[in-house]
């Protein structure tokens, strides 16, 4: 039976500690999900077990994880068939209403927005209406607690990032009190399997580069990332509130879907920007990667450069390019996601445009 996690702000974990220490300690919200995902493991909800996975760090600065993991090819569901950033959701496909209800670990509720919203709802004269936010597993893992994270589930969302989707998962990762636990999302022609609103997050006992990579400032809250071949925006925590960065980084994944411009988000914990890798100034980062897009159905066996490769983490689903994959080998797969320098740099003059226009606004209200 699924649980239901009622939280608050007060919740939130703004510090983890760094990977320099040992540290494994759990919040509420990881027991639930942990607890959960092993007891669905042991019932057998899932497609396989976990004991296949092998697990290297690539030699070279980077420090790539690379991971074997075979039957994430051969047992799982045929992605379905994408072809526009904007492709409606099609209630007669696969979607996050038709799974099964042991596949729910848990629903997730903020009561400060419940507060808010009813009391809003109330004084209009309507009833307040809730639509789940669920965390569910990935019946085919790629990681220890791979989970989908689906926000307003019954509401039958496309696969494009709503203000609240980014709420929602920000919290999700400020609500966990462990460094290994991260979160992404593919837009569609950037991977995405599922045209049905969702992040992917899972556990990963693995320092990423991404989390302590040098970035540059451009304006307000926006930096540049270059740490991996593919260069994109990099938001922190860190004097930052929730809201102002979902607002933000919502206007700018807005700007991506009009302009059918392919993307994936990455949420992690890292330090905080410009710091020593080994800095105790912990902060969550949010990496927002305008890429190239894919269309069609994306093959079971390739190496997909999706959110969690452009962080660093590599899946493999074959033997033989595991045992022979180099960082100058995944760099040059990662770099296929680049875009032209050119419609980069356009790319970047329109979202620091909307950065700094955002921040003239906020100084004016």
């Amino acid at each position: 039976m699924s649980q239901k996690l009622d939280y608050s702000s007060a919740d939130f974990i703004e510090s983890t500690p760094n990977w320099f220490v040992k540290a494994n300690k759990n919040s509420k919200f990881d027991d639930l999900l942990r607890n959960g995902w092993d007891k669905a493991m042991e019932e057998g909800v899932f497609r396989y077990t976990m004991g296949h996975l092998e697990t290297k760090i690539l030699d070279g600065p980077k420090q790539y994880v690379a991971q074997l993991n075979v039957k994430r090819a051969t047992d799982r569901r045929q992605p379905q068939n994408i072809t526009s950033l904007n492709q409606p959701f099609n209630p007669d496909t696969f979607n996050f209403t038709k799974i099964k209800e042991r596949e729910i670990l848990l629903t997730i509720n903020n009561t400060d927005d419940e507060k808010s919203s009813n009391s809003k709802e109330i004084k209009n004269g309507l009833t307040p209406v809730q639509d789940r936010n669920l965390i569910i597993v990935n019946i085919s893992p790629l990681e220890y607690g791979h989970v989908l994270v689906v926000p307003q589930v019954d509401s039958c969302l496309p696969q494009i990032l709503t203000r609240k989707a980014l709420q929602i998962a920000l919290e999700a990762v400020l609500l966990s009190a462990r460094r290994s636990f991260r979160l992404g999302f593919n837009s569609l022609c950037a991977y995405a399997s599922v045209n049905h609103q969702h992040f992917h997050a899972y556990y990963l006992e693995h320092e990423l580069v991404v989390e302590y990579g040098a970035v540059k400032h451009i304006t307000g809250v926006l930096y540049q990332s270059d740490v991996m071949p593919v260069p994109g925006f990099v938001f922190q925590t860190h004097e930052n509130s929730v809201s102002t960065l979902t607002r933000v980084i919502h206007k700018i994944t807005q700007y991506f879907q009009q302009n059918e411009i392919a993307h994936s988000v990455l949420l992690t914990r890292g330090v905080v920007f410009n710091e020593d890798k080994n800095s105790d100034n912990r902060t969550v980062r949010i990496y927002v990667w305008p890429r190239q897009k894919f269309k069609g159905s994306k093959s079971l066996v390739e190496l997909h450069v999706a959110v969690i490769e452009l962080g660093g983490h590599l899946p493999i689903k074959d033997e033989n390019s595991y045992k022979n994959m180099t960082e100058k080998e995944a760099d040059s797969i990662i770099e296929t996601a680049k875009l032209p320098e050119e419609e980069f740099q356009k790319i970047k003059s329109d979202v620091t445009k909307i950065v700094f226009e955002d921040s003239e606004d906020k100084n004016d209200s």
